[in-house]
């Protein structure tokens, strides 16, 4: 009798842990969508192209509304690789050129020209303004465009992939 009991008394602690794993399981909380994923410069990689980031000035991140970040050390890699796997992002940064602080991709501007010269060659910056991103271009073939914009270039999965400087010269012809 007392072995039964025991047994009861166990299982019904092993529910009773089972039952609180589940419920802080389902409490996670919503992924931090304000604060940009910290970048280890010199240390961590680059999750498309898997090269280091070197520094600020053009690497850029991204959070999926699953919580989960990614890190790149260029503009480009970040729109080549959200093209090529269903993650949902929730939300892109990019780092001024100037300044080399975080701003959330939407409030960015690009400037893009084969004379930007990035770690990954698609000539892609990022500015605050869109003055000073139409002063970048100025002297250059080069274009200004919106985050929306440019994933609208990335999203056509043009047939002979290449720098994205390229991408958007030819979407623009």
């Amino acid at each position: 009798m007392r072995s039964l009991e025991a047994r009861c008394s166990r299982r019904w602690i092993l529910c009773g842990l089972v039952a609180v794993g589940l419920f802080l399981g389902g409490c996670r909380s919503a992924p931090d969508l304000e604060t940009p994923p910290e970048i280890q410069y010199g240390e961590d990689t680059c999750d498309h192209c898997r090269m280091q980031i070197a520094g600020p000035r053009f690497a850029a991140a991204s959070m999926t509304r699953q919580g989960r970040s990614h890190r790149f050390d260029d503009i480009g890699d970040m729109l080549a690789f959200h093209g090529s796997y269903p993650d949902v992002v929730a939300r892109f940064w990019v780092h001024d050129h100037d300044t080399e602080s975080w701003i959330p991709a939407d409030d960015a501007f690009f400037a893009v020209s084969k004379d930007i010269t990035t770690p990954m060659g698609h000539g892609v910056a990022a500015l605050s303004t869109e003055v000073r991103a139409r002063e970048l271009v100025a002297e250059s073939d080069g274009v200004v465009l919106t985050l929306h914009e440019l994933l609208a270039i990335v999203g056509r999965k043009d047939p002979k992939p290449g720098p994205l400087y390229d991408l958007v010269r030819r979407a623009g012809s």
